[in-house]
């Protein structure tokens, strides 16, 4: 099951996605606000590449009205 964790890191927050406890995909964002942004953004990449319903629900509220949309750099651990 996919999960969310979003980390305080220096001036801005860490948000990463994991399955298991695994790092899936991680990325960076500058303030709280982007927060949800990204972390939507991530979730639909996922989706993309084949997720399961969590995925497909934030693809879905990505473009809510409303919702901020962010379009981030994403980190795919090695």
């Amino acid at each position: 099951m996919y999960t969310t964790k979003v980390t305080k890191l220096g001036r801005g927050y860490g948000c990463r996605v994991l399955w298991d406890g695994e790092v899936v995909v991680e990325a960076r964002c500058t303030s709280k606000v982007e927060i949800g942004a990204t972390c939507r953004d991530l979730m639909r990449t996922l989706d993309k590449c084949g997720g399961d319903q969590y995925t497909s629900a934030a693809r879905k509220r990505k473009y809510r009205e409303g919702n901020p949309v962010a379009s981030v750099k994403h980190i795919w651990p090695r």
